[in-house]
């Protein structure tokens, strides 16, 4: 089934479709990618996908045309017989992480456990050196701009492939550097070790678990709090409800490192529950097209000149501007809110420190950007995901789909977070060594910030 391929006249209405939608709805149009020629794009494109002669070499190529948008929140996915397909998704028998910029191996499976030791760094893949087997097989078809909150991409685009298929690896593991061969295999579940939690340095009094958020308090008083994602729709009950345990803490340190987002009410309604008053929970622009702009646009060829040249001939006026603009994709609807009503039992006034990470995606980067332009909180960690927005999606009929960032967040006075993450007041990031050894440096150098903020009040 997976090896069969569709119509052309199929292969053609969806990418055209993906072009459609992406012309008219991409929020970064004006931005990251001001020089690329979509239209351009699309044609080549075009003979590249007729060429294809199975459902996966088709999607690989519609996975590397929407790459070139270079956005963390627009992607293609795979159709489930292929996303489920030994021939496609057959793993090596390792789990890999970026750690400060090296590609280590956190896990293997028992059956290579006598020939991969954890931790071991990957060197080389296939003779290529990491990096360059990563810019050749793997970074034209995923967004990459932040390479480490890639991770989550790179790591199976590495491990997937054919059953049977091997690659061999150059691995350095204490100064030794050494070259095994692996092979693919459908298996993917018999680990040799137990997943590594790193821990901090001190014991924490577990107060409250459950599925949106967990509760611990150390033993002079400061509350752990950790979100691990903004999808459940029960946290603000859940969160507000256990105010009259928070309320009693001397600090807080929040951990979002693990929160790939979900629905921004959700974080927004806990960012509430810190800030006093009303506070800006979003500033985004939306992309706006009217034909009739267009039209008169392009019958004075503002398509082909800067805005500079149209001034010089035409003068400036809004309507000039808004057409110019309009006709060359650069017209943008610029909304800020502020936080609703949402019934928040009172103000968790206490110092705050938020713990993020590459990991800290979408939604909980608002959450992120709403408390630091707020000055509430101080930001431990490295910088966050680099991406959020409002995904327009679509599934396509040969099975998988696409979806196409439809806002661009930024902070509220302007600031870009997108493709480079919201920035931690005070950086820091785990080392080899503290992975090894289960030691959370940024937990640590969290608690260390919120008792001395607590000593200054």
């Amino acid at each position: 089934m997976t090896n069969v391929n569709i119509p052309d006249e199929q292969k053609i209405y969806e990418l055209s479709l993906i072009w459609k939608e992406a012309e008219y709805n991409f929020a970064f149009w004006e931005w990251h990618v001001k020089s690329l020629d979509w239209d351009n794009a699309y044609k080549e494109a075009l003979p590249t996908i007729l060429q294809t002669k199975s459902l996966h070499e088709y999607y690989r190529e519609l996975m590397k045309f929407v790459a070139l948008l270079r956005d963390g929140h627009t992607r293609v996915w795979l159709p489930k017989e292929l996303d489920e397909s030994p021939q496609y998704t057959s793993k090596l028998p390792i789990i890999t992480q970026l750690i400060k910029g090296q590609r280590v191996i956190t896990n293997v499976n028992r059956t290579v456990a006598d020939k991969v030791k954890q931790w071991s760094v990957i060197k080389k893949v296939d003779g290529l050196i990491m990096e360059d087997y990563a810019k050749k097989f793997i970074y034209p078809y995923i967004w990459h701009e932040k390479k480490d909150s890639a991770d989550f991409w790179i790591d199976p685009f590495l491990r997937n492939g054919a059953e049977g298929s091997e690659v061999t690896l150059e691995l350095e593991h204490e100064g030794i550097t050494e070259t095994v061969t692996l092979t693919r295999t459908k298996d993917d579940n018999d680990w040799f070790y137990n997943n590594t939690v790193s821990k901090s340095s001190e014991n924490f009094n577990q107060t409250y678990q459950s599925d949106s958020h967990k509760i611990a308090m150390t033993d002079d008083n400061i509350a752990i709090i950790t979100i691990d994602s903004m999808m459940n729709d029960n946290l603000p009950s859940e969160f507000y409800a256990n105010f009259h345990i928070l309320e009693k803490a001397k600090g807080y340190v929040i951990d979002v490192r693990n929160n790939g987002g979900g629905s921004s009410n959700n974080s927004d309604a806990v960012a509430a529950a810190f800030i006093e008053g009303d506070f800006v929970n979003q500033r985004s622009l939306h992309p706006i097209h009217i034909g009739a702009y267009k039209a008169w646009g392009r019958s004075m060829g503002f398509h082909n000149k800067t805005y500079e040249q149209v001034v010089a001939e035409r003068g400036s006026s809004e309507w000039m501007e808004k057409t110019y603009k309009i006709t060359n994709r650069q017209y943008y609807e610029n909304t800020t809110s502020t936080s609703n009503d949402y019934n928040c039992p009172g103000v968790l006034t206490a110092p705050l420190v938020l713990l993020s990470s590459c990991n800290t995606a979408s939604a909980a980067e608002d959450f992120l950007v709403e408390l630091d332009c707020s000055n509430r909180a101080t930001i431990v960690g490295s910088a966050s995901f680099g991406s959020t927005g409002n995904p327009l999606t679509f599934n396509l009929e040969s099975g998988g789909g696409f979806a196409i960032c439809t806002r661009h967040n930024l902070y509220p006075d302007g600031r870009e977070f997108i493709n480079v993450g919201v920035k931690p007041h005070i950086p820091i990031e785990m080392t080899l060594d503290e992975y090894k050894n289960g030691v959370d440096s940024v937990m640590n150098k969290g608690l260390e910030v919120v008792r001395g903020l607590i000593n200054r009040k």
